[in-house]
C-alpha cells in the first residue's frame, strides 16, 4: 500500500520534474556554475548510494554510538558558513565536531591538516585540556621540481590539495585562534613519518590526508598502532567513484575490523566500544 501510494506522488509530479528539468537545462546554457553545483550535488548522491548498495562496512545505525546521539540532546560547535565543500561539506563536519564532543578525548591525531578547518573544530569540541596533533606536509614540499617522483604516488585530486596545503601553510585557520594552544603541528610525510612516539596514546583519530592506496594503506596501519584502548579512528572520502582506492582498502579491513559508514557522509568509524 505504501510502495503504491510512493508511486503514484511519483506519477503525479512526474510533469513538474520535467518542468523543472527543462528550465534548469535553460538556466545552466547562461550560467553554467550553478548547473556544475547541481551536476556535483546529484554525483555526490548517487555516489553515496553505492556505498549503501556495495560497500562492505557496517551500518553506523548498529552501534551504541548511535542510538545514544539520536536519544540525548547534544549541539556541537560548528561554523556552516566558513567551510570549504570541496573539502569536507558542512553535515560532514558538524558530524565529526558532535563526535569529538561525545567521546571527549585526551588526545587527538589528524593526518591531513590542510587549511586547519577541521582541526579548529576538533579544539572547539574537545576539553580544555585536550592535545591535538596534526600533521601535514612541510613548508618546501612543493617547492621542490615537479619532475620528483613522490607525487606520483598521489591520487588524482591530491595534487592539487598538496599545491594550496603548502601555500597556505602559514595561514591556517587556527593561527589566531586562542585555541592554538591546544594545537601542535606536525610537519613530514605521513609514509615515513615515525609515529612511534604516539603509540597506544591516541584516543580520536582522523584520517584524511593521501588517497593513494599504499598511503591510506600506512596511515591506516600506523593509526591502528596509536589507537589508545578506547579510541576512535574515523577516515574520510570513503567512496567510489572519486577515492576508489579508500573504498578498497577500508572495504578489505571488514574481515578483520568492524568498520562503520556513517549515512550521508564519507566518513567511517572503527572503535571497540562504539
Amino acid at each position: 500500500m505504501i510502495l503504491r501510494s510512493r508511486l503514484i506522488w511519483y506519477l503525479q509530479n512526474s510533469a513538474k520534474l520535467f518542468v523543472v528539468s527543462v528550465r534548469l537545462l535553460i538556466h545552466s546554457i547562461f550560467h553554467p556554475k550553478l548547473f556544475f553545483r547541481l551536476g556535483f550535488s546529484l554525483f555526490s548522491t548517487l555516489n553515496e548510494f553505492y556505498q549503501y548498495t556495495h560497500g562492505k562496512l557496517y551500518p553506523f545505525k548498529e552501534t551504541h554510538t548511535y542510538k545514544k546521539l539520536k536519544n540525548e540532546f547534544s549541539f556541537a560547535k560548528c561554523n556552516y558558513y566558513y567551510s570549504d565543500k570541496n573539502v569536507a561539506r558542512s553535515l560532514e563536519v558538524l558530524i565529526l565536531s558532535t563526535l569529538v564532543q561525545y567521546f571527549k578525548p585526551k588526545t587527538i591525531f589528524e593526518i591531513g591538516t590542510y587549511t586547519g578547518f577541521t582541526t579548529l573544530h576538533f579544539a572547539q569540541n574537545s576539553k580544555e585540556d585536550t592535545v591535538i596533533y596534526t600533521l601535514d606536509l612541510p613548508p618546501n614540499y612543493g617547492q621542490e621540481k615537479l619532475t620528483h617522483d613522490k607525487l606520483e604516488k598521489y591520487s588524482y585530486d591530491d595534487h592539487l590539495v598538496v599545491e594550496l596545503s603548502t601555500r597556505g601553510i602559514d595561514n591556517r585557520v587556527f593561527h589566531k585562534n586562542p585555541l592554538r594552544k591546544k594545537i601542535i603541528e606536525i610537519y613530514g610525510d605521513s609514509m615515513r613519518h615515525d609515529f612511534n612516539p604516539y603509540k597506544g596514546k591516541m584516543d580520536f583519530i582522523f584520517i584524511d590526508g593521501c588517497h593513494a592506496y599504499d598511503y591510506i594503506k600506512s596511515d591506516t596501519e600506523n593509526a591502528f598502532k596509536m589507537l589508545s584502548e578506547n579510541g576512535v579512528i574515523v577516515w574520510h572520502d570513503y567512496d567510489y567513484i572519486i577515492h576508489r582506492d579508500v573504498f578498497k582498502y577500508l572495504n578489505s579491513l571488514v574481515k578483520d575490523y568492524r568498520i562503520y559508514s556513517i549515512p550521508n557522509t564519507r566518513f567511517a568509524i572503527y572503535g571497540k566500544n562504539i
